[in-house]
């Protein structure tokens, strides 16, 4: 945190513009501050981050003007210290802080992060970012090939999947008909992530069934922002759990619109293979 200005310093440095400070107290430097200009000798109200950064009167008849923001602004540019080479210079505009293009190549920005240890050769470095924990591309390359981490990769995986597939397209008009006929002949729960967290369309406990409703998108590319790849392989990923926890996943293939007919006609087909099965 960058140390209070005193009183006396903002008063000095104010004098040193040929400017002068008639307010008594000085709090902080977004404060108005009563001040005389140097030129006109007429009082004014400005803040000390203004004045320190070249914006004088900004009333003064006597100042240059120079362009600001599309029209005529009056502003008074003082000369100021290069923070590179110390050498005063007049800067163009108000948040320049450095002479030439030379002294800008030269400067070198204070690093403020502390040295850490890398946690997979102990090493000590100067991170360049906070967020870097590892020293070099060998030592992440070292890490990469841990059992920890792959199996962290799985996991990460694994929870991204069920994210993704949760915040799939909202349920299709034929999904919901088709849940509202299978709720006059079982009890069904919709869209519940009963499979380890995983969902399907319509389960029927009392039956074991797992219904998955499939619209184009689990079969075709449709956009450029969605990965078939991605798709298919949480597909497998869910049938195979629900196959492990003893329930039976029934895939209906939905490619079209909206359309009674062929829900019900894929009903018809589900009562029969429940049938058929028994």
């Amino acid at each position: 945190m960058p140390k209070k200005l005193t009183f006396e310093h903002v008063y000095d440095y104010i004098k040193s513009k040929g400017c002068e400070l008639i307010s008594k107290e000085y709090k902080n430097s977004r404060e108005l501050l009563q001040l005389k200009c140097g030129v006109c000798d007429k009082t004014y109200n400005h803040c000390f981050s203004s004045f320190r950064e070249g914006r004088l009167h900004p009333y003064c008849q006597n100042e240059e003007k120079i362009p600001f923001g599309g029209y005529k602004h009056p502003i008074i540019l003082i000369p100021i210290n290069c923070i590179v080479c110390n050498k005063e210079f007049k800067p163009k505009y108000s948040n320049k802080k450095m002479c030439s293009r030379e002294c800008y190549r030269n400067y070198k920005h204070p690093v403020k992060l502390s040295p850490v240890t890398c946690f997979v050769c102990n090493k000590e470095f100067q991170p360049k970012n906070s967020k870097v924990k590892i020293c070099s591309s060998k030592c992440h390359k070292n890490h990469q090939e841990t059992d920890e981490y792959k199996e962290k990769v799985k996991n990460n995986g694994r929870i991204g999947g069920k994210i993704s597939a949760s915040n799939q397209s909202k349920r299709s008009k034929n999904e919901i008909y088709f849940s509202e006929l299978c709720s006059t002949y079982f009890e069904i729960t919709t869209n519940e992530p009963f499979f380890e967290g995983w969902d399907a369309d319509v389960i029927i406990h009392s039956e074991k069934v797992a219904i998955l409703w499939n619209g184009i998108w689990h079969y075709r590319q449709i956009s450029k922002t969605q990965s078939l790849k991605q798709v298919q392989a949480r597909d497998k990923v869910k049938t195979s759990i629900i196959e492990k926890m003893g329930y039976t996943p029934y895939v209906i293939k939905d490619m079209g619109k909206h359309n009674k007919k062929f829900v019900e006609q894929e009903f018809e087909i589900f009562l029969f293979m429940r049938i058929q099965m028994e």
